[in-house]
Order: C-alpha cells, then sequence, then structure tokens
C-alpha cells in the first residue's frame, strides 16, 4: 500500500511540475490555462489521494477529502473567471500575432 501511495504522490509532484513547466512555456493565455488547471488540479488530487493512502483512519483523512472536493470545484471556477476576464480585455490568443 505505501508502494502505490509513494507513486502517486510522486506523479502528483510530477504532474506539477509539468504544470508549472506549461505555463512559463506557452506563450498566450489560454494555452497556459490550460497547462496550469489540468496540471494543478490533476496533480494536487493524485497528490491527495496518495496521502490518504498513508493516512490513518481518522479526521486526516476526513480533511483530505474535503479537501480534494473542494479542489474540484474551485479550480475548474479560478479557471474559467481568469479566461472570462482575459476574453473581455481581448487577450490575443497568439494566432493574430502571426
Amino acid at each position: 500500500m505505501n508502494i502505490g501511495a509513494d507513486l502517486l504522490m510522486g506523479l502528483g509532484i510530477v504532474l506539477l511540475i509539468v504544470g508549472g513547466l506549461g505555463f512559463l512555456r506557452f506563450s498566450d493565455t489560454y494555452s497556459r490555462l490550460q497547462a496550469t488547471g489540468v496540471g494543478d488540479l490533476g496533480g494536487a488530487l493524485l497528490l491527495i489521494i496518495g496521502l490518504s493512502l498513508r493516512a490513518p483512519l481518522g479526521w486526516e483523512l476526513g480533511v483530505l477529502g474535503l479537501l480534494g472536493v473542494l479542489l474540484l470545484f474551485t479550480t475548474p471556477v479560478a479557471t474559467h473567471a481568469i479566461a472570462k476576464g482575459a476574453f473581455l480585455r481581448r487577450h490575443s490568443t497568439g494566432e493574430d500575432e502571426r
């Protein structure tokens, strides 16, 4: 069980790093949002699942579950709010510059 938890936590950390690198690599706002949104949510959830496999049956497991549900609802809302703000301010998509 500990090997599976460590594997999930390691995969989550790798996904978080890839999302951060995607934010630095891409030039336009919408591609950055896609990279960070998927990378952060997927990486954080894998990390939380790995931590919950290592946690004893108690209040820690409940807190991790609540944190996972909170991330599932707030991350897409925040990403949508940033994308809507970028759209309303007419940020370029990168295709306009070609």
